[in-house]
Formats: structure tokens, sequence, C-alpha cells
């Protein structure tokens, strides 16, 4: 399986569902810029409807994954041009865990060339922990904006969390490239506590 990206003109219908807004994104303005090549860059993170949701950036890296029939360990190396690796976190506020089990999607679009790049991110196990993760090669320098959705989760639940995520949750983040560096990102949500 090859993970790949699509840059395309941005289309307004794109997502069927509500996006889950709170209170206008703030922006931090990082001083020296952010080279995402060396260390990890907290994007942003935004509580939407019952959910903490994190955006990092770090270096592009390898990921091993099972494809095939019958399936079969493979090593999926970052593509040329894939300079960034986009990774996600949803997590529970009340028990501080991570949510597995759901489909993840990415899209960013840069308000300087009109261009998107979105992608499913594959559910990963790193240094980090359990998140969702891809790599990319976003669509130049420039402002953007990024939609992060986080599908219902597919897991069992009990009468007590019944309610919970019942349908996608969709959040908005805020970031800024020059040469290739990060220089504006959202300012953070609290972690939960």
């Amino acid at each position: 399986m090859k993970i790949s990206m699509q840059i395309t003109v941005v289309a307004a219908c794109l997502l069927s569902v509500p996006v889950v807004s709170g209170a206008e994104l703030k922006v931090n303005t990082l001083s020296p810029a952010a080279d995402s090549a060396t260390t990890t860059v907290l994007i942003g993170r935004n509580s939407a409807d019952n959910m903490i949701v994190t955006l990092e950036f770090e270096a592009p890296e390898s990921m091993w994954m099972q494809a095939g029939n019958p399936p079969k360990w493979t090593e999926h190396r970052p593509s040329k041009g894939e300079h960034f690796h986009v990774e996600v976190k949803p997590v529970d506020p009340g028990s501080k865990t991570r949510i597995p089990y759901a489909e993840v999607k990415f899209s960013a679009v840069n308000h300087n060339n009109n261009k998107t790049v979105s992608g499913s991110l594959h559910p990963s196990w790193g240094s980090s922990g359990l998140h969702y993760g891809y790599n990319s090669p976003l669509a130049g320098d420039g402002s953007y904006e990024a939609t992060v959705t986080v599908g219902v989760p597919t897991f069992g639940r009990t009468d007590e969390s019944k309610d919970l995520w019942k349908k996608p949750v969709v959040t908005k983040f805020h970031f800024k490239l020059a040469n290739g560096k990060l220089t504006e990102v959202t300012e953070p949500a609290p972690e939960p506590k």
C-alpha cells in the first residue's frame, strides 16, 4: 500500500459534517522559526465536542505496515518531497486516554497559492505512543488553514460512554511556513488535567 497525496484546488463542499468551532483561532508567532526536520512542532491543541485534538509536525519517517494477502510487514519510507510527518493525537479529556479505532483525516489549504493537501492518517505507534500519522509534502510556503476530522471510533461502549463521539469531530488549525520552517502556529488549548 502506498501513501499518496493529492494537491487540488479547494472545493467548498469537501466536508459534509459541521465544523466544531470554539472561539476564533489565536495565532502564536514563533521566533525563531521552528524546523520540524529537527524537532517536533506543536501546531495546536483544540478542545472540540468532548475530545482534545493535538496536531504536530516532525521530520518524515518510515512506517512499518502490514499489506498483501497473506499480510506481510513492509517498510514504507518517505517519498521524495515529503518533508513533514503529520501527527494527530485525539484524547478523551475525562480519562486522558488516546482514542483508538477512528478514521482520521487531514486537509490543509495554503491561502497564498490556493492549493490543498489532504490525506487519511494511519494509526501508528511510536515514541509518543498511539497516534495517527502520515508523511506529507504540504503545498509550499504560505499561510494555511488545516482541518482535522476524527471519525466515529468503532470500539464498544458502556452505558456511561454510549453518548460519546456519535458523530465525527472536526476542528481547525492555523500554521504558516516560510522557507520550509514554521513561523506561526495555533495557540494551544490547555492540556487536560
